[in-house]
């Protein structure tokens, strides 16, 4: 706590991060970065970071994010960053973020079975994102989207996931994102972008 980043990786492989309380570092909480890969974040808490709580950037693959209670970071609570992959957030507790959790110009990962709560956009998917699976996830109360694809995301699919209570749209698709799948969502006092009043 109370350091530059908490966290910070480059190259590393076959780590595990387990059970840390990480906050109020003036950047990133977690930070694994270029080249990182096969490592496992799991069962720690992390907040009130002044960026994202766990970001993983730059060619990072095979990591397992998973069992982690992330909030009020000044962003974004998990993001993938520039060309992660291969790579899975599963079962973490996201609430009181800017964006829950948020896949960026990164492919080929699963996000599933996390719960999201009180955050801007629950799950966001955009520049370039392409062919990541986002299943299962429970998202509530996002003060704006609970699912919003944009800058160009394509061919990523999204499949039962509950949606509730998003003040914008439960699912939001900007017109510059194509082939992405959806289906089997549970969209509840939420709309889709497009829909009647």
């Amino acid at each position: 706590h109370h350091l530059q980043t908490g966290f910070y990786s480059d190259g590393v492989g076959d780590m595990i991060i387990e059970g840390n309380l990480v906050h109020d570092n003036t950047v990133y909480g977690l930070d694994p970065h270029t080249g990182t890969h096969d490592m496992i974040i799991r069962n720690n808490i992390v907040y009130n970071n002044g960026e994202e709580g766990l970001i993983c950037s730059l060619d990072c693959y095979n990591i397992t994010i998973e069992g982690n209670e992330v909030y009020s970071n000044a962003d974004a609570g998990i993001m993938f960053s520039r060309n992660m992959y291969n790579s899975v957030a599963r079962n973490n507790y996201v609430h009181n973020e800017v964006k829950g959790i948020f896949v960026s110009a990164s492919n080929n990962n699963e996000v599933y079975n996390n719960t999201v709560s009180n955050s801007g956009e629950g799950i966001y998917v955009k520049a370039e994102a392409a062919n990541n699976k986002i299943y299962g996830n429970t998202i509530t109360n996002a003060t704006s989207n609970g699912i919003l694809v944009n800058t160009g995301a394509f061919d990523n699919t999204f499949s039962s996931n509950t949606i509730v209570n998003a003040a914008k749209f439960g699912i939001n698709v900007a017109p510059d994102s194509n082939n992405n799948v959806f289906e089997n969502n549970n969209l509840i006092n939420s709309k889709v972008a497009g829909q009647e009043e």
